[in-house]
């Protein structure tokens, strides 16, 4: 009988902490759910929070802002993955370098300047700031494609991934707004 007291205990403990462990994997799917229902784009905010496992750990006071600082890393990956897509195209079109060299400057700018604001303001407690990141970071991929526009160039090589680039901003937005 000794024996069995030690492992009804393990058995119970265990439970005990599945139970948790579903208790909190529910809290944040419906604060992802919750969350993502306040943007402009539900389902790629949801994917996006989904496919990130900081999002399985989001709790307590910082929730919103963890969730914030997920978004505003997507849009820093997006931001390089486009730089990297601006330097391949100025290889195979150097018809299209002067509008390319535009795209990059305002690209190098959301990542020097926006991405690292909005960052620091999230960690800091100030949203505002970070909110201000995000929304230049639409400007600057507008003013990449108006570049296309000025120069007379019909098509825009990279026009999925800046309408990308604007969405993720804008869901991003919303998050941080959801602090203020």
């Amino acid at each position: 009988m000794r024996n069995l007291f030690p492992i009804l205990m393990l058995i119970t403990n265990l439970a005990l902490n599945n139970d948790n462990n579903n208790n909190n994997n529910n809290n944040n799917y419906n604060l992802i759910h919750a969350t993502c229902r306040e943007t402009p784009y539900y389902s790629l905010c949801l994917t996006t929070l989904q496919s990130d496992p900081r999002s399985n750990e989001v709790e307590g006071d910082d929730a919103i802002t963890t969730l914030g600082l997920i978004m505003v890393d997507v849009v820093k990956s997006k931001s390089i993955e486009i730089m990297e897509k601006i330097k391949e195209l100025e290889k195979s079109n150097p018809e299209w370098r002067a509008p390319l060299s535009q795209c990059y400057v305002a690209y190098n700018a959301v990542l020097r300047a926006d991405v690292t604001v909005a960052v620091e303001a999230l960690k800091k407690g100030v949203p505002k700031f970070a909110e201000d990141g995000m929304d230049d970071v639409v400007v600057e991929a507008q003013t990449c494609e108006y570049s296309f526009n000025y120069h007379n160039k019909l098509d825009f090589p990279i026009s999925n991934l800046s309408r990308e680039i604007i969405e993720l901003s804008k869901v991003a937005k919303s998050i941080i707004r959801m602090l203020l």
